[in-house]
Parts: structure tokens; C-alpha cells; sequence
């Protein structure tokens, strides 16, 4: 076995069996890569098809939630603007009953004070006229008793 012909060929026999063995385990997962190929094309078949329809859906949702936004802006500014109205409304109504309130006082009074006098004038006026009296004068005290043994 010294014959460098037989180990060539046998070594080419061992090679040819290898490759064999290597296709053989290699040709299942080439068939399982061609289908998940095959795969992929379709899917990027439909993603070429459906994608530009959902981006430009999904531009316009965009569009439309930034109209809202700006709408609802708008009518949160209004709202404020509104609210500050009628707080100064309020102020406003506060004031003006704290005046009627002031006025009717005073108004009531002045009733009272015009009947006061009205009823006064007429129950103290008196039909003759009467002589003013002097006021009465208090008698002054009596001097003090001298003590009996002095003249």
C-alpha cells in the first residue's frame, strides 16, 4: 500500500462521498431558503401594494388630528375668554348690587327721618300756646343749728 495512485484515488473517492454528503444535508435547508425567498417576494409584493395607501391614510389621519388640535385650541382660548367675561360680569353685577344696596339703605332712611319729623311735627304741635315756665329752682339747704351754748 505504498502506491501513491491507490491513496490518490482513494483520497478522491473520500472527497466525492463528502461532497455527495454535503449536498445531500445542504439541499433541504437550499429548498427551505427558496421557500422563506419566495416568502419575502410576497410579502414585499403586498407591502409595495398596501404600504403607500396606509402612509398616505396615515398622512391624512395626521392632518385631521392637527386640524382638531388647532380647532381645540381655539375653543379652549375662546372658553378662557369667555370665562374671563363673566367673571367680569360678575365683578361687575357685585358692584352694582353693593350700590343699590347702599342707595336703598339710604333711601329707607331718609323715609324713616322724613316720617319721624312728619309724625313729630304734627303729635307736638301744640293748639294755644302755652306761657314758658321758668324752671323750677331747688331750695337751697337750710343753714346748720348753732350748737346751744354759744349766742
Amino acid at each position: 500500500m505504498t502506491n501513491p495512485v491507490i491513496w490518490l484515488g482513494l483520497s478522491i473517492l473520500l472527497l466525492a462521498i463528502g461532497l455527495a454528503a454535503l449536498v445531500c444535508v445542504s439541499l433541504p435547508a437550499l429548498i427551505g431558503l427558496a421557500r422563506a425567498a419566495r416568502s419575502a417576494e410576497k410579502l414585499f409584493d403586498t407591502l409595495d401594494r398596501e404600504l403607500p395607501r396606509t402612509l398616505e391614510a396615515m398622512r391624512n389621519t395626521g392632518a385631521d388630528l392637527s386640524g382638531l388640535a388647532d380647532d381645540m385650541t381655539d375653543s379652549v382660548h375662546s372658553a378662557r375668554n369667555i370665562a374671563k367675561q363673566v367673571d367680569h360680569s360678575l365683578h361687575d353685577v357685585r358692584q352694582q348690587a353693593h350700590q343699590a344696596k347702599r342707595t336703598t339703605r339710604s333711601v329707607a332712611v331718609g323715609f324713616r327721618a322724613a316720617w319721624r319729623v312728619l309724625t313729630k311735627s304734627t303729635k307736638s304741635r301744640p293748639r294755644r300756646r302755652s306761657p314758658v315756665k321758668p324752671p323750677a329752682t331747688k331750695p337751697s339747704p337750710a343753714p346748720p343749728p348753732t350748737p346751744q351754748g354759744t349766742p
